[in-house]
């Protein structure tokens, strides 16, 4: 595997391809703090036990919990999220806690990402704990089982503007990278840009949500008037995307409804805004007033 610069690491496609926020208050930097929590596990040669022929993480999914510890580092942690003390991760894994996730495009089991420590939270006096993450997620971030996988830059997702973002990020890494996606979206073959028409029915789970509550509101918190530019396009350009988005639309007049949803996505260089500091502020005012 290839080696990766600080607070930046490897991911499936799998999850990044699939993952859906279905209820909770979870926002951009809390994702990125869950990938910081499971970082040193998603790498895991996982070999089968002599005596059982079960790997770990077949015993991991084999737990009615679903329930699986991962070893973290609290500095790790910090320097993912860009926070400066371990107090301030609380509400983001208060937030991670009343989440509920499923890991997948379809219909499948939801889960919450994060279950709590296994014993006190970590601390400037306790820097490594183990924390319980959901073993079914998890299993979908191994490596592994991707030979593909995608690079996530986790400081530059914390300090995203929008709680939409992070998933738009995700999709897009996994796209570029060929994950796939239903026939019908119309996906271009991976490389440097690839394009897609999502169709209405289907974009609240391309975009990783429950519901989709109509093309106003998204435009309004996260693509811009139209969908030509909004707080979405100018996070992913803040780590190298670019983002297009432009509404299909049916019907004349005032009759015209959306029908469908074009993206386009393209690697570009790192410099549409630079992430600063009062970004980061920013990102975590966002967060904390999340609804």
């Amino acid at each position: 595997m290839p080696k990766c610069p600080p607070t930046t690491i490897l991911l499936s496609r799998r999850i990044a391809g699939a993952l859906c926020i279905m209820d909770g208050p979870v926002t951009s930097l809390d994702l990125s703090l869950w990938l910081a929590v499971v970082a040193g596990t998603l790498g895991i040669d996982d070999e089968p036990d002599d005596e059982t022929g079960l790997t770990l993480v077949d015993a991991w999914l084999m737990n009615e919990d679903d329930v699986a510890p991962v070893y973290c580092r609290g500095a790790d942690l910090l320097a993912a999220t860009g926070l400066r003390s371990h107090r301030q991760l609380r509400r983001p894994f208060d937030r991670l806690a009343a989440s509920v996730v499923r890991v997948s495009l379809k219909d499948g089991p939801d889960v919450r990402l994060w279950k709590g420590w296994e014993a006190s939270p970590i601390d400037r006096n306790t820097p490594v704990e183990r924390g319980i993450v959901s073993a079914l997620a998890l299993n979908f971030g191994l490596l592994v089982k991707d030979p593909w996988p995608i690079e996530v830059d986790l400081r530059g997702m914390a300090a995203f503007g929008s709680r939409h973002s992070a998933i738009l990020y995700l999709r897009s890494l996994a796209w570029l990278a060929g994950a796939g996606t239903p026939k019908d979206w119309g996906r271009t073959p991976p490389g440097e840009r690839v394009s897609l028409t999502i169709p209405i029915a289907a974009l609240h789970r391309a975009l990783g949500t429950n519901a989709l509550r109509g093309m106003g509101q998204w435009n309004e918190r996260a693509f811009g008037p139209g969908g030509r530019g909004g707080p979405v396009h100018r996070d992913l350009a803040s780590v190298g995307l670019r983002l297009e988005t432009t509404w299909v639309m049916a019907g004349t007049g005032a009759r015209r409804v959306p029908v469908a949803l074009g993206i386009t996505v393209a690697r570009a260089p790192v410099g549409a805004r630079r992430v600063r500091r009062q970004d980061v502020r920013k990102s975590r005012s966002s967060a904390s007033s999340a609804p």
